[in-house]
Parts: structure tokens; sequence; C-alpha cells
């Protein structure tokens, strides 16, 4: 029985560097030496764009072994996206531009242009196989579960398959779950009686592919792998099997191809427990920061591509890196400093490909997030907005971009919603069991399901609220129902631009309450002005709240303070009277000032998500609301006038 193997290694755009080392130190490196002393086993390899080019910059010594084993006929490097991004949801053209691109330059370090594709996160879509076969793809790797839902069952999965779209075609290997599951947290013994069962009902060829991190950075797993000697063993033991032949996956995708087969949208089996129909595009729908990312790079494609310019390119490559925009088992769109990440190479790109054309500044008018609705994109030298006049005149993108240093998203607040798993979230448990990241997972701390709240209203910047005489601040930072906010109330809204501002105009109704509201953003410098009037019954509270990203809730280098008040930590919560507020960023050196016209109630929180990681269940601050507002008068009248400005910190 023939055998093949494929690993695959990534790490997201804006991980950490010493996450990076760790993973290094700890997976990639003792991986390659196990698989470098064994000459005769062979295998497929994959490593994302972003982690190449952090090897290129810190260890080039393993890719010189990665270049030789190459060379050797002991590994094949496998293509991809330059930067991981999911496939389908982004224009053809694009996408076969990435693909031969990384494959130049993967060719470049081995000498050997691959054939084959990893597809990340496995997300199929049909119309992929004249995609893959126009950007030089001989085969992908899938998993068996996508052959499973185009009807291939029992021993006919054990070959590779030949699809098509409009004529072309390339061929598929899928990996086999179980061994997935088994490798490397069964035990030798056990992996192999599972290929030796397979091989005895008739299997030719058994493929399996399955990420590297697996082999040291999963919880538990580099003691096993390698202190326990996992790998070594297993290698060793299928080298010995008389009956296995270890091929490259480009001989396995030869043995016998049947076809056509016809694969509907998939992903690996276990999207089905994190999305609606197992189906990669409805994080899409779910998750509308994910959906907005999407939108502004999709708009911001025809800008890059009009500079000609290859340090855009690339950035506007690496603000497509999936991690962002989703959520499985790992932390993604949960985890702040990714989403930071990938704004700001989107943000890099923009201003790399608009200051080459001296295109400043840019307006323009579409509907980014494709709930039939236009918004309004603004860049200009020193900032960048995503203005929603139909949701109540709110903003969500709301970057800083500073003269002579990298972009400063400060919006991107991820709102916080209910998520299947958080019915399962247990008790604090202590356990020293290696165990796939598919188990149940452990709690961080004690009492994480009593933390979990959903946010009624999306957390941006400028959302109106009203709220009756008797609602606390307690009932505001648990989102009560009987806030109301004017996101989906919109009477009217019109827009004009002149050669120092965009100037919007909206008017809102919502449960007989109305809003009228102005917002002027300046073309020439980093500052908003807001004013809203009310119309609502007698002494409701109403007012503006600011959510912004400051990426943590307990250092003391992000902090605000209200007047001449002491500074306070982003985690901390309470209230306070006062006229202005100053959020300071040391860290990235940037401060948002916030004035406000007449002495105001200010309440403010931190906002906290509890959501998964491959470590177990934990809390991750999303951002920080900041609630500024008073009481109508005995008419039910009420006026909020504020300014919100953007400044540099002087490195002292």
């Amino acid at each position: 029985m023939r055998i093949s193997f494929c690993i695959h290694n990534h790490q997201p755009v804006g991980n950490f560097h010493h996450i990076m080392e760790s993973a290094y130190n700890e997976c990639y490196l003792p991986m390659i030496e196990v698989l470098e002393s064994h000459g005769g086993f062979r295998t497929g390899f994959h490593i994302s764009g972003t982690l190449l080019e952090w090897l290129e910059s810190y260890h080039p010594e393993y890719l010189k072994k990665i270049s030789l084993m190459c060379r050797k006929g002991q590994m094949e490097l496998l293509t991809s996206g330059r930067y991981e991004p999911i496939l389908p949801i982004f224009r053809r053209f694009d996408i076969i531009e990435q693909i031969s691109s990384y494959s130049d330059h993967l060719e470049s370090l081995t000498g050997i242009r691959p054939e084959g594709l990893w597809l990340s996160e496995r997300v199929w879509e049909p119309q992929l196989p004249s995609i893959l076969c126009e950007a030089g793809i001989s085969y992908a790797v899938v998993d068996d579960f996508h052959l499973q839902k185009a009807g291939i069952e029992g021993l006919d999965l054990f070959h590779p398959f030949v699809t098509e779209d409009a004529g072309k075609t390339v061929r598929l290997l899928g990996s086999n779950r179980e061994l997935r599951y088994m490798i490397p947290f069964a035990s030798v013994e056990d992996t192999m009686k599972e290929l030796e069962r397979l091989k005895n009902n008739g299997a030719a060829l058994v493929f399996y592919g399955d990420d590297g991190e697996k082999f040291g950075v999963w919880p538990g797993t580099n003691e096993l792998c390698y202190a326990q000697g996992w790998l070594e063993s297993f290698i060793d033991a299928v080298e010995s099997a008389p009956w296995l032949e270890v091929v490259l996956p480009s001989s396995a995708v030869r043995v016998d191809p049947s076809g056509p087969v016809y694969i509907p949208t998939a992903s690996y089996s276990e999207m089905g427990e994190w999305i609606s129909e197992g189906f990669w595009r409805n994080f899409l729908s779910a998750y509308p920061e994910s959906k907005e990312l999407h939108g502004r790079i999709l708009e911001a494609e025809k800008t890059v591509r009009r500079s000609r310019s290859e340090t855009a390119l690339h950035h506007f490559w690496r603000s497509q890196c999936n991690c962002s925009f989703w959520h499985g088992v790992f932390g993604g769109i949960y985890l702040p400093h990714l989403r930071e990440a990938v704004w700001k190479e989107l943000h890099s790109a923009e201003r790399e490909a608009l200051r080459g054309m001296d295109m400043y500044p840019f307006v323009g008018n579409s509907d980014i997030d494709a709930d039939g609705k236009e918004e309004t994109v603004v860049v200009t030298e020193s900032q960048s907005l995503l203005v929603h006049p139909e949701k109540g005149l709110t903003v969500s993108e709301f970057s800083f971009l500073p003269d002579h240093a990298g972009p400063v998203p400060m919006g991107h607040v991820l709102s916080r919603r209910r998520e299947k798993y958080h019915d399962s979230i247990p008790g604090m448990t202590d356990s020293g069991e290696v165990r796939t990241i598919h188990d149940d997972l452990l709690s961080k701390e004690d009492g994480l399901a009593e933390r979990i709240i959903i946010d009624r209203w999306r957390r941006v910047l400028f959302s109106d609220l009203v709220m009756t005489p008797d609602v606390t601040f307690e009932d505001w930072k648990r989102c009560d129902s009987r806030i109301i906010s004017f996101r989906k109330s919109v009477s009217s809204c019109s827009f004009s631009q002149s050669d120092r501002t965009v100037d919007f105009t909206g008017r809102y109704e919502r449960n007989n309450l109305e809003l009228a509201k102005n917002m002027h953003v300046d073309l020439n410098s980093a500052r908003i002005a807001v004013q809203s009037m009310y119309s609502v019954n007698p002494l409701d509270r109403t007012g503006m709240e600011i959510c912004l990203n400051l990426m943590t809730g307990n250092s003391s280098d992000r902090c605000f303070r209200i007047d001449s008040g002491p500074e306070l930590m982003m985690g901390k919560d309470g209230t306070a009277k006062g006229k202005r507020i100053e959020i300071i960023d040391r860290w990235r050196k940037v401060m948002v000032i916030v004035d406000i016209d007449n002495e105001a109630d200010i309440w403010f929180a931190p906002l906290e998500s509890v959501n998964r990681s491959e470590s177990g269940y934990e809390r991750v601050h999303q951002g920080a609301a900041v609630f500024i507002s008073s009481s109508a008068s005995k008419a039910g009248h009420n006026l909020l006038n504020l300014r919100v400005e953007m400044k540099s910190l002087n490195d002292s």
C-alpha cells in the first residue's frame, strides 16, 4: 500500500515574534530535524507566505535545510495563495496572480516549481478547478470529507480524483480523517494497526495532510513528539513496514485516478460546528467586522492595481490572511492583534498607492458590507474612516495615519455575540493529558459563563442611545433591552463634500423617538465633529457611545482620563462627569481627544468577550466603551455636540 504525507505550517499575519520563535523552537525545527534524519521518508511540505518571510528574516538556515531536502527528492513544497487567503472570496485574477507569485518564490528557493496547492482551511467552491489550472496547479489537498460530500464512499476514497470546471482539470488528494485524529495522539502501535487495517481492506493509497503545529505547538505535543519520541518512532515504524511504500504527493496523485468528481461548497467537517451549514462564507454574514474588512479589501484593489506598486500589492495581499476573518478552535477574529495586523496591511497598501498617484483625499460611496446600503470610505493623509450614514451615522473603521509612522487602527471593536460553544463552557480543571484540540476544552478561569454579555447594538463610534430615566450604569454595561439605538431607523440622509470637509446629515426615527444628526469629517487633519439633536420622552437619558480598541485593558501604557482626573487603565469601569476625555495609547504613540460642549455624564466600561482558543475558554479584551450622555428636558429635547481628534504622542 502506498502512503503519502503532507504537512502544513502557518502563522498568521500579525502574530507576535515571540510566539513564532517559540513555534520554531518547539515544533518547526525539531520536526524538520527528525524528517531530515530519515532519508527514505518522503513528505509534502507547505509553508505559508507569512511564516516563510519570517523564516527568511530570522532563520534562513532552516530554509537551506528545506531546499536541500527538496533537491534530494526527500520533500516537495506545495504552493498556495501568497499569505493564506480563503481563495474563493477574492477576485479570480488576484488569486491566480497570488498563487503564481508564490510559486515563483518557492521555485527560487529550491529550483523546483510546485505542482500542488495547499487549500487554505480546505475551503472549496466549484469554480476553483479552472482558477487553479490557470495558476499552473496540477493537484490540490482536500479532506476525505470533501469527497464524501460528492458521494464517494468506502474504498473509492483511497485514490486520487479528477475534477474540472469549464473543461479545466485538477487532481485531488483527500486526507484521511481517522489518521488526522490519531496522529500524533494515538500510540504508534495503534496508528500502525489502523494503517494495516486499511491495507487489509484493500486500500491502494492512504493520504494524510494536516497542520504541522500538532507536532509541537498544540498543548502537550512537544513533549509527546520529541521528548517521548513519538514522531521518530512513527517514522521508524513506517519505514520498517515492508507493506508500506512512502511516496511524495506528486507521485500519489498519479495512482489510479478516478473522475470526474464534483465537490459542492465544503471545508473540513468541524467547520459545521462553527458556522451555519459549514459554508465558510457564512462567517462574512455572521460577523459584520469580517465582511467590512472583506469589502474594504475588494474596494481597495482598484486603487492598488492602478498604482502598479509592488510594495502596495504585497501589503494588499497580506491583508487577505484568513485568520482574522473567522474563528474555529483557534481565536481568529476574536484576537485583537490579528485584526489590527490585517487592517494595518490594508491601510499601508492604500497609503503606498494613494501617495504614489497623488490621490489624497479618497472619498468613495459603495455598499462595502453587501447589505443593500451604501457606506462612505474616507481616506486622508491622516485618517481612514468607514462611515455608515444609514445606520445611525456611525463609524466602524477609525484609524490614525501619522506622517512618519505606521497606521494605528483605533476602531474595529468586535461586538460580542452568542456562540454555540458558550453552552459548553466548563469550570476549572487540572489535567496533564495530551489531547487533540477538537476534544472538550477547559476554562482558563472560574466564572466565565457569568461573564458572557451579548451586545444588542454594534459597538462602534458615535452610536446614539436613548434610555428611560431608571436605566442604570449597570444596565448599560449589560446591554439592557430597554436601551434603544438608531442603527436600523434611517428616515433620510445626505452627503456633500468640499475642499475641507465631508459633511453628512441624517434623520432617524425609532419607537416615536427622533434623532437629527450631523457629522463633519476634516479632510486636512484627523478631526471629526458630531452633533446630535434628540426628540424623545421627557427626562429620557440620551447620548452617544464611542468604542475604541487599544488592544488590552490591563496595561498601564494604555489609559484614559476625564478632564484633569487621574489616568485609568482601559479595563476600568465606572462613572464620572466632564467635558473632555483623553484616551492615551503610549504603546502605539497616539491619543484620542473627545471634547464635549457641555458637561455630561460619562460612563465607561471594558468590552470583553468569552471565547475559545486552542488551550481553552478565555476572556479577551475587545475594546472599551465610553457613553457620553445627559437627561432630556421636560419637553423631551436634548443636544449633544462633541469633537474627536487623533494626535501623535511625542516619543518622550
